[in-house]
């Protein structure tokens, strides 16, 4: 019984490790398409005009839930500032 629930233990933590550096991974890849496609964008159009975000390209559906939460948090930031 034992060995089965270490088992079981072990299955959950690795695919916790899995799922952690997808996300990493996806994050990563956006960070780089947005720092790219900045470089070009300020190359062309001028500084002022390369704002891409990483969030843009994010494709992760938890790192889509914190997108949403930080424009959440972004808003009432901005409300207590006013």
């Amino acid at each position: 019984m034992k060995v089965r629930i270490n088992t079981i233990k072990r299955e959950v933590i690795m695919k916790i490790k899995e799922r952690i550096k997808t996300i990493i991974d996806d994050y990563s890849f956006a960070t780089d398409e947005a720092r790219e496609r900045n470089k070009i964008k300020s190359y062309f159009k001028g500084p002022s005009e390369a704002d891409e975000s990483p969030w843009t390209y994010v494709k992760d559906p938890i790192l889509l839930k914190v997108k949403g939460h930080l424009a959440t948090f972004n808003s009432l930031i901005d409300k207590i500032r006013r």
